[in-house]
């Protein structure tokens, strides 16, 4: 959870190191983790089963594992370290 704050950002109310990355989308882009609507007509039924057994469930659980894995402040420890490679000026 959070607070919303003055300036219109948030302020966590948990350690980066408690959040993951899924929480944080989940709160904000809801529409990322909606369950995947049919795809094909009524007479195909079976078809539908098997792509949401064999497709979109595995993909939707397995996106949902990856993102409960990773914490805040592990993507800000990534950023930071990304940032610090990226800034090197090289004078020849």
């Amino acid at each position: 959870t959070s607070i919303k704050g003055a300036q219109g950002g948030y302020r966590l109310t948990r350690m980066p190191r408690y959040i993951t990355v899924f929480e944080v989308l989940s709160a904000i882009e809801t529409s990322l983790f909606e369950k995947t609507e049919e795809t094909v007509e009524n007479k195909v039924s079976a078809l539908e089963s098997a792509m949401q057994s064999f497709v979109f469930e595995p993909l939707d659980n397995a996106i949902e594992t990856s993102l409960k894995k990773i914490t805040l402040y592990e993507l800000a420890n990534e950023y930071e370290k990304q940032r610090e490679d990226n800034d090197f000026m090289f004078f020849i």
